[in-house]
């Protein structure tokens, strides 16, 4: 009798943990404290970065959910941007001048950029996920590519700092947004922000976390977090990176990695439900990979489809066709 009661509370462990280890995979850095002081009337920078792909389509969002939220409270709005010229980097200029009309300023490089070192993207391609072979073309590295966004977010950066050198500032929120997702949901009022932390969404971490949008305040947390190029390349850590020898890193996994590398915390509580979708150039959202995410297909609340939004999917696809495209300049 004692051995099946053993037994059976054995079992009861074993459910336990594979519950608790399933949560962890759905928020692995997560902190449930909430805003004790709201941020009003502060410095904030908004840093884009890369190519402007498909900003001639998701712009409404970006002023609806993260532009305006911050007027209205007051904040005193500055975007940076370091953008890839190439044939949509009009769509950059266009946005900047509409938004200036609104009292935004901006600042603007373009910059090109030199290309990744080789060594670092092919030590990075050995280390990163097998499947991802398969989906970029043939002869061409994805290390390389990643490698590119990386150094844009650390020059976008350097720009944003470069400012708060000459005007004397430092700015109480930096937003990092990518340009080409479509926002569905109003960013959360601002709370007083620790400089050892950064704010990152809870969902799709995909065992790290999620690294498509961030908001944390001037100080060295976010400067390690957009500092990922220079310490994997110039500074020897992508030999470092651990071994999935079974599936290979992720970039989601990388950042979550490089974040306890230089002992900075990494928070979920202020995006917990601000959600977005990725619209790519070649296809409508619809059709884009996050649609099933959008449409909550397969979600459950332990795994990375979990979907916290309540955002009907078809008002996001009707939202989206009616914004108005930019004018070029």
């Amino acid at each position: 009798i004692r051995c099946r009661v053993k037994a059976k509370a054995a079992k009861y462990v074993c459910i336990f943990l594979v519950l608790v280890g399933a949560l962890l995979q759905l928020y692995p850095i997560i902190s449930l404290n909430p805003c004790h002081v709201s941020l009003q009337g502060a410095n904030v920078a908004v840093l884009m970065y890369g190519q402007a792909r498909t900003l001639n389509h998701t712009h409404c969002s970006i002023t609806e959910h993260i532009i305006t939220p911050l007027l209205r409270a007051s904040h005193k709005v500055h975007v940076f941007v370091h953008g890839e010229l190439d044939g949509d980097s009009w769509q950059y200029h266009a946005y900047l001048d509409q938004l200036s009309q609104s009292g935004v300023r901006y600042q603007i490089d373009m910059r090109g950029l030199s290309g990744a070192a080789p060594q670092c993207s092919m030590a990075l391609d050995e280390k990163y996920e097998r499947r991802i072979g398969r989906v970029v073309k043939e002869g061409a590295s994805y290390g390389a590519e990643l490698l590119m966004q990386l150094k844009y977010r650390e020059s976008v950066n350097s720009l944003r700092k470069k400012f708060e050198e000459t005007e004397g500032i430092a700015f109480d929120a930096i937003i990092l947004a990518r340009p080409d997702v479509v926002y569905t949901s109003s960013l959360p009022p601002l709370c007083v922000l620790d400089d050892n932390i950064v704010h990152a969404p809870p969902w799709q971490p995909y065992g790290g976390i999620n690294d498509r949008f961030l908001v944390a305040r001037s100080g060295p947390a976010v400067d390690h977090y957009l500092g990922l190029y220079t310490g994997l390349c110039d500074k020897g850590f992508v030999t470092r990176l651990p071994r999935r020898w079974w599936k290979g890193m992720n970039a989601e996994r990388i950042y979550a990695w490089w974040m306890r590398q230089g002992g900075f915390q990494v928070e979920t509580w202020l995006m917990k439900k601000f959600v977005f979708y990725r619209l790519r150039r070649s296809a409508t959202l619809a059709e884009s990979p996050d649609s099933d995410f959008g449409q909550h297909k397969g979600a459950t609340i332990f795994n990375s489809k979990y979907n916290p939004s309540s955002v009907p999917w078809s008002s996001v696809l009707k939202n989206l066709t009616l914004c108005p495209q930019l004018t070029a300049s």
